[in-house]
């Protein structure tokens, strides 16, 4: 599976990882459930926000040890031909209300474009 971190979800979890630093072990864990389970298990934990034949944008929770029962969100892109995951934006829900849809619209309509 070819995994791509955006460059603003880079920025992200740097900045994130400064306050809760489980960050990259708790990540490391999500990355293997998402390896083997990449379209989510059917649980109110994964939202689908975006979805065209077989492409998929997702919102999922991730546990942070750090937060003690709250959790993070994860936003990631899924083409189920290529299996490619670009990992598009992750923020703590204490802090930011919503995912960044302006940045989910550019980039779906990026990729679509870019894949036609």
């Amino acid at each position: 599976m070819k995994i791509i971190e955006g460059e603003a979800f880079q920025k992200e979890f740097k900045k994130l990882q400064k306050k809760y630093k489980t960050l990259p072990a708790d990540f490391d864990v999500l990355k293997v459930v998402l390896e083997d389970q990449p379209t989510g298990n059917s649980s109110k934990h994964w939202v689908i926000l975006k979805q065209e034949g077989g492409k998929f944008i997702f919102k999922t929770r991730m546990m942070c040890r750090c937060l003690k029962g709250s959790s993070l969100r994860v936003i990631y892109y899924y083409d189920g031909k290529t299996i490619e995951l670009v990992y598009l934006e992750i923020y703590f829900k204490g802090n930011k209300a919503t995912e960044d849809s302006k940045r989910i619209e550019n980039f779906w309509h990026t990729k679509i474009a870019t894949d036609q």
